[in-house]
C-alpha cells in the first residue's frame, strides 16, 4: 500500500532537510511526503522546492496564507489521494517533536486493518519529555474529559501524530471537519468513531521542544471545553 506523509508548515525553513532525512531513514517503500505550507515568510516553499529538485517522493501545496491545521491536513489527504495515490494516510508536524521513527509501526497498523492508528503519549511506553506538570495536567484533563463526553475509545485524543486508511481520509474530507489544531484531532477522531472506524494506540515519546515554548492560553482551554460539548450536540457524521 502506498504511505504519503502530510506535513502542515509555517515557517519551518530549518527544519525541512532534517525531518527528510529522518523520514528517508524510516526505510518505507516508496514513501510520498507531501509538505502543506501556507506562505510561510520565513521561505519554507524554497526549501522544499530544493529537497523537490533532488527527491521526486516531495511533494509541495502551496497556500496563498495561514489557514489553520485543520483545513492543511484535509487539503493535503484530498492531494495525497488524488495526485499521489496514498492509500495510507500519516499526520506529522514539521519540528521534529514527533519520532518519524514510529511511522513504521503506524502504516503497519492501517495495513493490518485499523482505520487510524494513534500515535499515543498516554498508553504504555508513551510519555512526553521536557513538559511541565502544568501542561501533563491540562493534557490528561483534556483527553479524559474527551473520551467520556464523546466515547472516544482512545487514551490520546489530542495527539497529531497518526495514520489513516484512504477509507478514514475520505471520511474527514467529506465530513469537512475545520477546527484548528488539537481540537481537529478529537473532532476528527469522534467523526471516525461515528463511522465505525477501528483505533488503535501505539506508544511513543513526544520530544522536547527546540526553541520557543507552548503557546496554550487559556481561552484555548476554554473554547476547548465548550467546543467539545457542542461536537456531542451536533449531528457531525
Amino acid at each position: 500500500m502506498n504511505a504519503c506523509v502530510v506535513v502542515p508548515t509555517y515557517n519551518e525553513r530549518e527544519n525541512i532537510k532534517p525531518l527528510l532525512e529522518r523520514l528517508r531513514g524510516t526505510g518505507i517503500p516508496g514513501l510520498e511526503v507531501l509538505f502543506v505550507d501556507d506562505n510561510s515568510p520565513d521561505g519554507t516553499a524554497a526549501a522544499i522546492r530544493e529537497e523537490m529538485s533532488q527527491d521526486a517522493s516531495v511533494h509541495l501545496l502551496l497556500r496563498s496564507s495561514k489557514q489553520g491545521i485543520g483545513s492543511a491536513h484535509l487539503e493535503g489527504f484530498a492531494e495525497a489521494i488524488k495526485e499521489h495515490g496514498a492509500d495510507v494516510l500519516v499526520e506529522l508536524d514539521a519540528d521534529l517533536q514527533q519520532p518519524p521513527e514510529k511511522i513504521p509501526e503506524l502504516v503497519a497498523a492501517v495495513n493490518s486493518g485499523a482505520g487510524v492508528a494513534v500515535a499515543s503519549r498516554k498508553v504504555t511506553g508513551g510519555g512526553t519529555a521536557g513538559w511541565s506538570l502544568w501542561r501533563r495536567t491540562v493534557s490528561a484533563g483534556a483527553n479524559y474529559y474527551a473520551r467520556v463526553v464523546l466515547g472516544i475509545p482512545v487514551r490520546d485524543c489530542t495527539s497529531g501524530f497518526r495514520a489513516l486508511s484512504r477509507d478514514a481520509a475520505q471520511v474527514l474530507i467529506e465530513g469537512k471537519v475545520q477546527a484548528s489544531r488539537f481540537y481537529f484531532q478529537v473532532a476528527s477522531l469522534y467523526l471516525l468513531k461515528r463511522h465505525g472506524m477501528k483505533m488503535v494506540e501505539i506508544p511513543f515519546v513526544f520530544g522536547e521542544r527546540r526553541s520557543g515554548k507552548s503557546k496554550l492560553s487559556w481561552g484555548e482551554i476554554v473554547g476547548f471545553f465548550f467546543g467539545v460539548i457542542r461536537l456531542r450536540l451536533s449531528s457531525i457524521g
